[in-house]
């Protein structure tokens, strides 16, 4: 198998197909375009970290997060686990542990739990992050029909075209200003989804039908991201590429290392599948937060994205493009 997220038919294959009993308590889980599970008032879900740079356990404890607020709750905990390499100084796990404890406390989240162990099989910090919730609104994937609207928050490639100015800097600066860069690495500050929950929150006590369906955009970019919504909606979409808000930084970033930037991990952006886009967008735009319509969906079971005169087709998701970065991997096309 290769390096990265699961491919599609391998992680229905091997990983959901051998699942024998189900809990009927739990009414939202573990599915393609599911992050979350529900079950009762609570929302769960984890995340951990892929690659390793000081600071990336970030990633998982926003990643998590995120995943919360898309399956519909309002996070209040996490727990987290950490595996050190062996031999690990004391001053690597406190950092780590300090770090998460300064972002937890600016989400007001609590750290309840973890586990913490040196690895000899391990050759990095690796943290996992297990977010918990209270449910605020419900994912109605299946009253989503032909003609709504598709929203996205904040813009392409976010969290990607961040991580590479922060630890690829040496190689940008020899194309790009410095500070061109340090504009792209402060996009890191925008990688979490409280933003946009404090307008959810808001928006679904009036109108629950408002908002039916969300993914959040991770790891394999806006392509992924909406492979996998439009999929546990069961249902087609159209999208044009000009309508896709997108950071010129990110672009350049992404073009210097001839990576794709819609396939690229965009964590901080949300996809919402809406009965008003326009009200949706308006809202997310007057608390600060950049947002449009990007597409509908269709009767027809085709997920165009258009780019000019040209129709281009979604396919499943076969990992992200910082692959071919880190891990010298390109990514089919």
């Amino acid at each position: 198998m290769r390096t990265g997220k699961l491919p599609e038919h391998t992680f229905k294959r091997s990983v959901l197909n051998p699942i024998r009993y189900r809990n009927e308590e739990v009414t939202f889980r573990n599915a393609i375009g599911h992050d979350g599970a529900v079950f009762g008032n609570m929302v769960t879900a984890m995340a951990t970290t892929a690659f390793y740079y000081e600071g990336n356990e970030r990633y998982a404890l926003d990643n998590a997060i995120n995943n919360v607020i898309a399956a519909g709750g309002s996070p209040f905990a996490i727990s987290v686990a950490i595996l050190l390499p062996e031999h690990s100084e004391e001053a690597t796990l406190r950092g780590i542990a300090d770090r998460l404890a300064k972002r937890a406390e600016l989400y007001k989240v609590d750290m309840i739990g973890g586990h913490t162990e040196l690895v000899p099989t391990v050759t990095s910090p690796t943290i996992t992050v297990t977010a918990y919730g209270k449910k605020i609104w419900d994912n109605q994937h299946n009253k989503v029909t032909a003609d709504m609207d598709i929203v996205m928050t904040k813009w392409v490639g976010l969290y990607g075209g961040a991580v590479l100015s922060k630890v690829k800097k040496e190689d940008l600066v020899t194309r790009y200003p410095k500070s061109y860069i340090e504009v792209a690495e402060t996009y890191m500050d925008y990688t979490s989804l409280m933003p946009e929950l404090s307008v959810i929150e808001k928006l679904v006590e009036n109108d629950t039908n408002l908002i039916l369906a969300a993914h959040d955009v991770s790891n394999g970019g806006l392509f992924g991201a909406l492979w996998q919504l439009l999929s546990a909606c069961n249902i087609g979409a159209e999208c044009d590429i000009t309508s896709i808000p997108v950071k010129q930084e990110i672009i350049e970033v992404s073009e210097y290392f001839d990576i794709n930037p819609y396939m690229m991990n965009g964590q901080g952006s949300l996809l919402l599948v809406s009965t008003n886009g326009d009200y949706l967008v308006s809202m997310m735009q007057e608390a600060g937060i950049e947002a449009a319509v990007i597409g509908k969906t269709t009767s027809s079971k085709d997920r165009k994205i258009l780019v000019g005169d040209e129709e281009r087709f979604l396919v499943p998701p076969k990992g992200d493009a910082l692959n071919a970065v880190f891990y010298g991997q390109p990514i089919p096309v």
